[in-house]
């Protein structure tokens, strides 16, 4: 089986500590590590580094090339500019293809999760693998048991049970919600009918371009373009002339949406995920109880609760009095002060940096 990490995010909702030439998922956060050196230690282990392919931003390519020198040189899938994952996701299936993988059974994660349960993990992929081999034509996410009602996630709702495999259960793709109502979220974790959407799924490659060619046929005349000159002398500079000029645009929106119902699937797990996409939800993934501060470097909080607060300058302290749900960062060149209501307008104040002198802290 393929394997198709993405590591091309820039974890905006994680700055000041994430930035574009150093994202959150390179950044030893969780027990001194980052997700991505955490993913990939796993799964070379399990399938080899010729079986695993990391698309990233022509900013990052160097990054990924020198934190993980087992992986091969042509298996970074380098993207000129960064257009969104409709490109970015057609970019790795066609190079899968020209690569001769075009019917394996391949799958698609993102380098910013954190698998807890990876023996769970390893066996839901086995699984995913032997079914894909045999309904090449199909697409299955990897849906995870909800732990909790959680209304900023994905879910999909489970339709008739497909199969069953070591003790797995596929089911029909019944529906699909992103960050429904709270309520909803409540009454679907009592009544058991959905699973969280990590957003990973196995499928093959053919598949996908094939997707493209029926729901994005610009996109896909594209691809093909570029895919005829992958692996020649004309693959930088057809590159360089069509990948930005392709429409910036999700795969949910340009594929998954579109995608006939019968043709997706989702499997249920238990592999411990989880998504911390921003500094509170960093901070709930590591605090024992709700109202704990959770620390990094020299930090003294007074009479503070339920913050986050995290030192990367040495010789500063950093002490808080008083603070309830609050957001506290210190770097070398950037300070961040933010209430944990606030944090989803980092992303739009961080817009009003670029083109300017502040974009030099982005």
């Amino acid at each position: 089986m393929k394997i198709i990490l993405f590591a091309g995010g820039s974890g905006t909702r994680f700055w000041p500590i994430s930035r574009n030439k150093y994202p959150k998922q390179f950044i030893p956060l969780i027990n001194n590590k980052s997700t991505i050196a955490r993913l990939l230690d796993d799964l070379s282990e399990w399938y080899g580094w010729n079986q695993i392919y990391v698309p990233t931003t022509e900013l990052l390519a160097a990054l990924v090339k020198n934190n993980f020198p087992s992986l091969p040189l042509n298996h970074i899938i380098t993207e000129p500019v960064r257009r969104d994952l409709a490109p970015a996701v057609g970019l790795a299936m066609i190079t899968l293809a020209k690569h001769g993988a075009g019917s394996e059974p391949t799958t698609i994660l993102w380098s910013d999760g954190y698998i807890g349960n990876k023996s769970n993990f390893k066996k839901a992929l086995s699984v995913a693998e032997s079914f894909i081999k045999k309904d090449p034509n199909k697409l299955l996410f990897l849906g995870e048991k909800p732990a909790y009602p959680n209304e900023n996630l994905g879910w999909i709702k489970k339709g008739k049970i497909i199969n069953k495999d070591n003790g797995l259960i596929i089911y029909e793709k019944a529906g699909f919600v992103y960050r429904p109502k709270l309520e909803d979220a409540k009454q679907w974790f009592e009544k058991d009918t959905h699973l969280w959407n990590p957003g990973y799924f196995v499928t093959t490659p053919n598949f996908i371009i094939d997707q493209y060619k029926t729901h994005q046929p610009e996109m896909y005349q594209q691809l093909m373009t570029i895919q005829k000159a992958l692996d020649t002398d004309q693959e930088s500079d057809v590159l360089a002339k069509i990948y930005p000029s392709m429409e910036s645009i999700s795969f949910d929106d340009a594929i998954l949406e579109k995608m006939d119902d019968n043709l997706s699937l989702v499997l249920g797990g238990e592999y411990n995920w989880a998504d911390p996409g921003t500094l509170y939800a960093l901070k709930q993934f590591l605090q024992e109880n709700e109202d704990d501060n959770v620390t990094k470097g020299l930090v003294y909080n007074f009479q503070t609760k339920d913050s986050l607060v995290y030192n990367f300058v040495k010789k500063q302290i950093v002490t808080t009095i008083g603070l309830d749900g609050y957001i506290v960062v210190n770097t070398p060149d950037a300070v961040l002060v933010c209430h944990k209501n606030q944090i989803p307008t980092i992303k739009a104040m961080l817009k009003e940096f670029e083109n300017t002198e502040l974009e030099k802290f982005l």
